[in-house]
């Protein structure tokens, strides 16, 4: 039951979806794989972290606050993952024009130049922040509470690691299935990835401006 717990959760969250949506589209399966289970990685550590604090303060947590403030950063960083793709986009669809030939560019037109060591550690530590800051919500309760509510202790530490092994997974597999869909269109339609770079990231920036004006006129998209 938690692993199936935490798959519907990854799966059922909009924000999980439009967030890593442009973080997979032109990447290698492997590559997917490995972005999906570090962003799901970082939501577990946001899950815990504001599961412990829980624990911890009780009462003292205003959680309405927190709820509000929580959906507005999980609305920017939406906002700033499809702002990045579109210029990601932009810069790959430029890219044949400013080279002057198809020279360091995949039949996709992204560019297949080596990737500095800097950067990468770069990126991998944003997807990773990235996944913390959307499990820091109240949400996270969701698998806190059952887990207490369960006879042992043994029995609700199961449930919470396969939860959480539970949104790893699903998080992967998301990835992986969008990374072997752009990969298949691909074949048939070689610039089809240029534009799913851009609708994904498009998507991501209307789920996180819809859920900033939800919250400032107090209606929830979730």
């Amino acid at each position: 039951m938690g692993l199936v717990a935490g798959c519907l959760h990854t799966l059922t969250g909009p924000d999980h979806l439009a967030a890593l949506a442009p973080l997979s589209v032109g990447r290698t399966k492997l590559e997917s794989v490995a972005v999906g289970a570090l962003w799901g990685c970082g939501h577990d550590a946001g899950q815990v972290i504001f599961g412990i604090l829980f624990l911890l303060l009780k009462g003292k947590l205003q959680i309405e606050v927190i709820r509000t403030w929580g959906a507005r950063v999980v609305g920017m960083t939406l906002v700033a993952i499809g702002i990045t793709g579109v210029k990601e986009a932009q810069a790959a669809a430029m890219a044949p024009c400013l080279a002057g030939n198809l020279e360091g560019l995949a039949s996709n037109g992204i560019s297949v130049e080596p990737v500095s060591n800097g950067k990468r550690s770069k990126t991998l530590w944003a997807t990773l922040a990235t996944g913390v800051v959307h499990g820091l919500q109240p949400d996270a309760l969701i698998m806190i509470l059952p887990a207490l509510a369960l006879p042992s202790r043994f029995a609700g530490a199961a449930f919470l690691s396969m939860f959480l092994f539970g949104t790893v997974l699903s998080m992967s597999g998301y990835t992986a299935f969008i990374a072997s869909c752009s990969s298949a269109l691909q074949k048939r339609i070689p610039r089809i990835t240029e534009h799913l770079a851009w609708g994904s990231s498009l998507l991501a920036i209307l789920v996180g401006i819809g859920i900033l004006a939800g919250e400032l006129f107090g209606i929830s998209i979730f």
